[in-house]
């Protein structure tokens, strides 16, 4: 059984997070936002966002921030991402590629800034739109560049997911591990970390092989361990993008077997993350950037530490993935926040 399992402990090399100062305020202020723009219409709702514990998270990936409206602009767009996730993973959206996608394509347009074009109008967009124009005035064309390719990339591997929720069909250990590290928006989360501190890295230290190195192990550190720590719930509910049930099922694994498994992994991709953070200074060298730029690069670095690290320890702490909570917090019934709950053409709680 899922409950029998144990996991593991899991070796971050890296100081424990700190909290930002200002982190009591960041539930509330995203709370006000969140129900001003239709995506919390509950006290269901409210407590089950509570539960996610996203002013902890965004507290430990900018614990030194000072800047308000930009801890505010983290906090919104992560709480963006979680009801996002809650619409593919537990809501209609995730059994249903065929409307989803739609919805996806809008949201790539709002990014786009695609002067003219209609996007259909339900909460996730108007809350979109809302959050890029905050974002926009204040980064540069590249970051905004790759920002869009990180978010784009997530919808594009979130439809593939829908694609295996919808047919039934489990994913192999090959494609979860391909798409794992891309549906959990860690691309996504570095980029806010990069604007919420105002540092720009240059595409010339930031597209080079050692830091996507650090970027992607960082990824796969981070979701597996999603996996480890959600394994009970996902066990039960049947999903297909974990890569423990993966395993298990491609390879005959026990669950602890396949809890053990996806463990090792994890230690090999924090070695690959410390080789990579190693090889950072020689590029930084070879590059002849300027004393700044390689200031920038380090503390990109660091960024990335905390972001490992704070994953892990808002993990380990987060109700959202602790089967005995309050049961209004885990209540099934979701809002429509993609506008695809009322088709016609289905059942939209079939599987």
């Amino acid at each position: 059984m899922a409950s029998e399992i144990t996991i593991p402990r899991i070796d971050i090399p890296f100081a424990p997070s700190r909290t930002n100062p200002l982190e009591d305020g960041l539930y509330p202020a995203t709370l006000e936002w969140a129900r001003r723009f239709g995506l919390v219409t509950t006290d269901a709702a409210a407590l089950r966002l509570r539960r996610y514990q996203i002013d902890v998270m965004v507290s430990y990936y900018a614990p030194t921030v000072s800047d308000w409206p930009a801890l505010r602009l983290f906090t919104d767009w992560m709480t963006w991402a979680a009801l996002f996730e809650d619409q593919i993973d537990e809501a209609t959206a995730g059994l249903r590629p065929d409307l989803l996608a739609p919805v996806l394509d809008d949201f790539r347009t709002i990014l786009l800034d695609e002067t003219g074009s209609q996007v259909r109008p339900n909460p996730a967009t108007a809350a979109l739109a809302d959050l890029w124009r905050r974002t926009v005035d204040v980064s540069p064309p590249t970051w905004r560049r790759r920002f869009y390719d990180h978010m784009s990339e997530a919808f594009r591997c979130q439809l593939r997911a829908s694609v295996h929720r919808a047919t039934g069909t489990p994913m192999d250990v090959a494609t979860c591990m391909e798409l794992r590290g891309r549906l959990g928006w860690v691309a996504f989360a570095h980029d806010l970390q990069h604007h919420t501190h105002r540092v720009w890295l240059p595409d010339t230290v930031y597209c080079s092989t050692a830091y996507q190195r650090l970027l992607w192990s960082a990824a796969d550190i981070i979701m597996w361990t999603n996996d480890l720590v959600s394994y009970p719930k996902e066990a039960a509910a049947g999903e297909t993008s974990n890569l423990a049930l993966a395993l298990q099922a491609q390879h005959g694994l026990a669950p602890q077997q396949a809890v053990d498994h996806v463990h090792s992994l994890i230690t090999d991709r924090v070695q690959v993350f410390l080789e990579a953070g190693r090889e950072l200074p020689g590029l930084l060298g070879s590059l002849h950037l300027s004393d700044e730029a390689c200031s920038v690069a380090e503390q990109c670095m660091e960024l990335l530490r905390m972001l490992v690290r704070g994953s892990h320890d808002w993990h380990l702490n987060c109700e959202r993935y602790r089967p005995d909570g309050d049961a209004a917090a885990q209540e099934p019934a979701f809002d429509d926040l993609f506008g695809v709950a009322h088709d016609d053409t289905k059942d939209p709680t079939a599987p």
